[in-house]
């Protein structure tokens, strides 16, 4: 199945021999537009497959297994297909966070039977694009190094691990969403803030990934 974007198209082909595989999914628009496309390339091309949503919730983003579970819920009210077991797991908010994410997706392969992985993962903005948003402190971090375009969409990480937005920005998002003519029924469903909080009623507007969403989106809900 293709997916078109004037930035990067994207075709989902699934080898048959894998029937099980894990989604990365944070509640956040882009892990939310890679849940659509495999319940669509599953219900179009693949209903043997069975996908199991993964979702790690730290204290500080208590928000990620709520609006992951609402995004999914809409999901399957809007395409035939059920996604299988929601699997959550605590992980901490210290540099241990992406450790203990890495912990809960290989327990996930071994628990379930995982073959294959899939990930919400973009391109960063460009400097010319929005120098607002490009942080030169952030240039050698871990974070924003494996958020630049040129990426491979395949990567061998605790089994296959497959970034179809990889070489996405968030307006490339954007444009995905308005094509699939799923912007007002699931990106209002999402959250990318990250400021610490109880209240998700809004967005905070002034963190980095509240900023890039507004960049890509026009709007934050």
């Amino acid at each position: 199945m293709l997916f078109k974007n004037s930035q990067d198209d994207y075709k989902m082909s699934i080898d048959s021999s894998i029937t099980r595989i894990g989604l990365k999914i944070s509640g956040g628009a882009d892990s939310a537009l890679v849940a659509y496309m495999l319940a669509k390339y599953s219900e179009a091309e693949r209903p043997d497959l069975k996908i199991y949503p993964i979702t790690g919730v730290s204290e500080k983003k208590p928000f990620q297994a709520i609006f992951s579970k609402q995004v999914i819920t809409k999901i399957e009210s809007l395409v035939n297909y059920t996604f299988d077991t929601h699997i959550t797991g605590s992980v901490r908010s210290d540099t241990n966070y992406v450790k203990d994410q890495e912990t809960l997706v290989i327990n996930a392969y071994k628990s379930y039977g995982l073959q294959a992985q899939y990930a919400g993962i973009t391109a960063n903005p460009s400097a010319e694009q929005a120098p607002e948003l490009v942080d030169p402190s952030e240039f050698n971090s871990e974070w924003y190094n494996d958020r630049q375009r040129g990426k491979e969409k395949k990567l061998y990480t605790n089994g296959l691990s497959t970034r179809p937005l990889i070489n996405t920005d968030k307006k490339g998002v954007y444009e995905h969403y308005v094509t699939l003519g799923i912007l007002e029924e699931i990106f209002p469903l999402t959250r990318s803030c990250e400021i610490h909080t109880t209240d998700f009623t809004h967005h905070c507007g002034e963190c980095w990934f509240c900023k890039e969403r507004y960049w890509g989106f026009g709007r934050l809900v």
